[in-house]
């Protein structure tokens, strides 16, 4: 109803010609008396208007209309002659008087039409069934959801089903699921927030529905595609303008699932818009914008509107930032309540196991260092400094370039010797070539984080100099949650593009999916100008496999290297990442033929792991066979060549032995060693001392340099330095073969002994400190090291 007290002019112009309005009966209205007194009397006597009427009537004669008329004037004036009187007197007082204007004629009739009746009676739903649609679209997004993330399930346009038919009939055994109730509790925050926002029921359930169909399906076109789900990594792609080139890539039977969507998104918001109409109640809860402190009513419905919306978005980012960190509230009431077990080194089984939101959000808001003690320009600009003199003092003694030679850096899935494992012995070597080939070049042990998982860590290590232990424990993944927002990072291969002039002398290999830990895009981020894999184009020319194995044999990703080397005459860095000794192990070698089952003689093991560590040993054996001839291979080549062999960690196949917390090193060492061809050997003096018997990953590129007597950048230098004062350093994670993130660091000197990290001494303090900074600075601190050549190679 309109309320025309709302409709008011401003007074009269004492000034202005005042001049009645007669309509078309002749009625004159007059407005305002001279007094109070007389204004309500005219009040009552001519029905609250104030006004005289004069009717015309065709049967009477003239004279007594124009007296009429007269008389009406005269009225009139005398009015007009007291509204001027009381204006004045008004002004005088100070107070004002206005007019108001009638209720529009229409309006009038409208309400009393019978289409006003029957919207007057519309319904007002109530908060059970707002209730119960918030759950029956929270049911129906969380099945899309989880729909996606099926490799198997499609959308088939000419079944008698409907799309949501599809997939519910899929699917919604799957609402129960770990990932349903994680998806779902996830859902209903973003669905809150919405709700709470808007503060209109059924327009936001259609923004819900409309953001989480259109997420869902993206969703499962990236992963039909790439086996990959949506991250926070993929808007920042699409802040690039390459969002036509995405969609170039959607094939004729997933353009029928986009327009299956589209209708089904445009219907429902049709319908939830005609709902908010019917709706009685409008505003889910009661405010008023206009008159916020009116009444009591008003006061706390304003208030409760504004708290429910803030209290929405704390909730949904409390939780998005609480599953990635391992130390928060939220993080251990999932994994003690739901069975939270996040999988960062595949997002695609993230997904999977988790739900898509889940690891949505969980790569959202990572913390991956704290803010190291008197970090700033100035004291970047003395490390700089300090390690450019150390550089210096140890170039004046070393005589050739890294860059001299192609390095082929060979991270070798799961390798480690088993025998080293407490409790588990063979009969037979399962790998003597690599035993012996340790005992004549730079070799030992190598610290590693993992176990039964987490190769792209130590991976991750070896390309960048930096430390996982340095992190923060909440980074479980550089590669998934710290990359993808980093416009670049340094890395060691860099230096071979900057002493070619071209980024050709960077390429990669991994014999496998390209999109495992983000590889695709993180590798041309590296510098790599080439990364070969199964689905890339083009593809890994070498694809053969052993016996039973699903896995690309080391064999044939060995033969890729090769052809690669021998088809460039410039030095190259070659990243090559096997894939042939991992899990599973029991269905890969004919148990018939394969010698390790005789030859395993470890006691106490179940049947189950005894076949299953056979198995692997076969493996190992094989690869101890193609890595010899692979070796032998790359010393008939013409160029000096140097590999850098390292099994990322151990498979998650001892339980035996994982049982005794006692075992916990063994259990995270694994093999490595440097290696030169003959055309190397002959041109540098290769180095192997104590120094070298334990290591991590992140030190290999310094120690090729001394290996190889070459000099170094400052970056190198300090690298250099904190190995020989600290060893190895990695938070370990016993995990009985799932991994996780562990939150102490653990430190082993030279002699694989633990030392606690508060026993340190000075120097080895000091230099702590300054890799940390540095870490810092070349991650999410402020980068000043990009100015000071601080990773630049002597020429």
């Amino acid at each position: 109803m309109v309320d025309t007290d709302r409709f008011q002019f401003p007074p009269i112009d004492d000034d202005a010609p005042q001049t009645p309005q007669s309509n078309s009966a002749g009625t004159v209205d007059m407005v305002n008396s001279q007094t109070a007194d007389n204004a309500k009397s005219d009040s009552v006597n001519m029905s609250a208007d104030t006004s005289v009427e004069t009717s015309t009537n065709t049967s009477d004669n003239t004279s007594t209309t124009a007296s009429s008329n007269q008389a009406a004037h005269k009225i009139a004036e005398e009015k007009h002659s007291g509204h001027r009187m009381q204006n004045n007197h008004g002004a005088h007082q100070g107070k004002k008087k206005y007019f108001h204007i009638a209720t529009p004629e229409w309006w009038t009739k409208f309400k009393e039409s019978k289409f006003y009746s029957i919207w007057e009676k519309r319904i007002k739903f109530s908060y059970g069934a707002y209730a119960v649609v918030f759950f029956l679209v929270l049911s129906q997004m969380d099945a899309l959801q989880q729909w996606g993330t099926a490799l198997d399930q499609s959308y088939d346009p000419h079944s008698d089903l409907s799309l949501w038919q599809q997939i519910f009939e899929s699917t919604y055994t799957y609402l129960s699921s770990v990932a349903g109730w994680l998806n779902g509790f996830a859902l209903a925050l973003i669905y809150l927030v919405l709700l709470f926002i808007i503060n209109r029921f059924w327009i936001a359930t259609g923004v819900f529905v409309t953001l989480m169909t259109v997420f869902g399906i993206a969703n499962k076109i990236k992963i039909s595609l790439r086996n990959e789900p949506i991250i926070p990594s993929d808007f920042m792609f699409l802040s690039g303008g390459q969002g036509e080139s995405i969609t170039s890539f959607i094939s004729g039977d997933l353009e029928a699932l986009v327009h299956a969507a589209v209708a089904y998104v445009i219907w429902f918001f049709i319908i939830c818009i005609a709902l908010q109409f019917i709706d009685k109640r409008r505003a889910f809860i009661y405010c008023s914008w206009r008159h916020p402190l009116r009444n009591v009513k008003n006061i706390v419905g304003t208030a409760s509107r504004i708290l429910a919306a803030i209290l929405s978005v704390v909730f949904l980012l409390n939780y998005s930032f609480g599953v990635a960190n391992t130390e928060s509230g939220t993080y251990e009431f999932l994994t003690e309540n739901f069975g939270y077990a996040p999988k960062p080194w595949n997002t695609y089984e993230d997904a999977q196991a988790n739900g898509t939101i889940t690891t949505f959000l969980s790569l959202t808001k990572i913390r991956a260092m704290e803010k190291p003690n008197q970090y700033n320009k100035q004291a970047m600009q003395a490390i700089a400094k300090k390690y450019q003199q150390q550089a210096d003092q140890i170039n004046a003694e070393r005589s050739t370039k890294l860059t001299d030679n192609t390095v082929i850096a060979v991270l070798s899935e799961s390798f480690s010797d088993p025998t080293r494992v407490p409790g588990i012995s063979f009969s037979e070597d399962p790998i003597p070539f690599i035993r012996d080939l340790k005992n004549n070049t730079t070799s030992g042990l190598m610290l590693s984080s993992g176990y039964g998982g987490g190769t792209a860590n130590l991976e991750f290590q070896e390309l960048s100099g930096l430390s996982m232990a340095l992190f923060d424990p909440s980074l479980l993944s550089p590669y998934q949650q710290l990359i993808p927002k980093l416009p670049g990072l340094y890395t060691f291969n860099q230096a071979w593009n900057q002493a070619c002039g071209s980024k050709d002398c960077s390429v990669a290999f991994h014999p496998y999916q390209k999109n495992f830990y983000l590889r695709d895009s993180n590798y041309k981020k590296f510098g790599f100008s080439k990364f070969e894999t199964l689905d890339t184009d083009p593809a890994v020319t070498h694809q053969d496999k052993l016996e039973k194995s699903i896995y690309v044999s080391d064999a044939a990703a060995y033969a890729n290297v090769l052809d690669e080397v021998r088809s460039n005459d410039r030095n190259q860095f070659v990243q090559l990442i096997t894939m042939q000794n991992h899990t599973p192990y029991t269905t890969q070698y004919d148990p018939g033929t394969n010698q390790f089952v005789g030859a395993n003689t470890s006691p106490d093991l179940d049947e189950h792991e005894r076949k299953a560590i056979s198995a692997y040993a076969k493996g190992l054996n094989y690869t101890d066979q193609e890595t010899q001839q692979f070796l032998s291979q790359l010393d008939a080549v013409d160029k000096p060549i140097t590999v850098i062999f390292y099994g990322d960690h151990l498979p998650g196949l001892y339980s035996t032995a994982h049982k005794d917390p006692n075992n916990e090193l063994a259990l995270h060492e694994t093999d490595y060693f440097i290696w030169s061809n003959a055309k190397s050997r002959e041109l540098n003096p290769h180095l192997n001392d104590q120094m070298n018997q334990y290591s991590a990953s992140n030190y290999f590129l310094a120690q090729s340099a001394t290996h190889l007597n070459a000099k170094v950048s400052p970056y190198l230098a300090l690298l250099t330095q904190t190995h020989e004062a600290i060893p190895a350093m990695a938070r370990i994670t016993p995990t009985n073969g799932t991994w996780a993130p562990g939150d102490t660091v653990t430190v082993v000197d030279h002699e694989g002994k633990l030392i606690p990290e508060n026993q340190l001494n000075d120097h080895a303090k000091e230099l702590l400190h300054d890799y940390m900074l540095i870490q810092y600075d070349m991650t999410v601190g402020d980068h000043y090291l990009d100015d000071m050549k601080f990773t630049a190679m002597p020429q």
